[in-house]
């Protein structure tokens, strides 16, 4: 998927006009942090990250403009296997070193740097960047976030944790905390930590309870905790949410489960 995401971006970048201003303005960098939130909610879409770019484009800076190309590049370059293509990275680092030759000394544009040291392997150069940027700014949401990665690219899943929820408590908005609890029950839905990712989509809906891919993740995950009737329960308001046929794939599995649970019950005089 990232490499096919990434064929579709680049050309589009060619036709972009950029901002006339080289400089980091205030309103530049508040788009920024608006656009880096609408990438955050990428989910496979380019129309997402086309959406994203317009509001980097339309914050008026050129290097937070670029920045934001970047953001988005790595965002893209995410495979469905959770590795990275290369070369999209490597473009994501060439967009950020443009933003940096316009500006140098802007800590929300180098602190994408070891965020894409993270995901193309070169961890040394991740934690000599994430230590340096810590010392500039302690107790950042945006670093934290950057921990996670570096940890979970370790291996280290009580680190991850731990990140994950340090990210959580300095979170300043709703659409932060929302990542950082779903991007942490998808960790343990991966790791087949079932209550852990129960009770971690259950903090998510709190935040969204509109989100129809966070119900369906519920329901499976109460599906393999063999709790049938609380994965109905969430199925059925996943398909009230949205129609989609994995859920319906569901609801059939759960149809065969209750039935097949009637019949032993007959047998047995339940």
């Amino acid at each position: 998927m990232g490499q096919q995401i990434i064929a579709k971006l680049l050309p589009l970048l060619e036709k972009i006009n950029w901002p006339a201003t080289e400089a980091a303005t205030e309103q530049g960098r508040q788009s920024f942090l608006v656009g880096l939130e609408k990438v955050d909610a990428y989910s496979g879409d380019p129309n997402q990250l086309t959406a994203a770019l317009k509001t980097f484009v339309t914050g008026g800076s050129r290097p937070f403009a670029y920045a934001g190309v970047a953001y988005s590049l790595i965002a893209a370059s995410q495979e469905k296997d959770g590795s990275y293509f290369v070369a999209g990275l490597e473009a994501a680092m060439d967009w950020l070193e443009k933003a940096q030759d316009l500006e140098p000394d802007v800590w929300e544009i180098n602190m994408l740097e070891p965020l894409i040291y993270v995901h193309n392997g070169r961890l040394e150069d991740a934690r000599l960047v994430l230590d340096y940027l810590h010392d500039l700014r302690p107790g950042d949401y945006f670093l934290y976030r950057i921990e996670v990665a570096y940890w979970q690219a370790m291996g280290d899943l009580e680190q991850t944790v731990h990140w994950f929820n340090e990210a959580a408590e300095t979170a300043v908005s709703v659409p932060q905390r929302l990542t950082m609890r779903g991007q942490l029950a998808d960790f343990y839905f991966a790791q087949n930590m079932w209550p852990e990712a129960k009770d971690a989509y259950q903090q998510a809906i709190h935040f969204d309870n509109s989100n129809p891919l966070l119900w369906h993740k519920l329901s499976i995950v109460h599906w393999q905790l063999e709790d049938v009737d609380e994965a109905e329960k969430c199925n059925q308001q996943t398909l009230r949410l949205k129609d989609f046929p994995a859920a319906r794939q569901l609801e059939e599995k759960i149809k065969e489960k209750k039935s097949d649970g009637g019949i032993l019950g007959r047998l047995f005089g339940g």
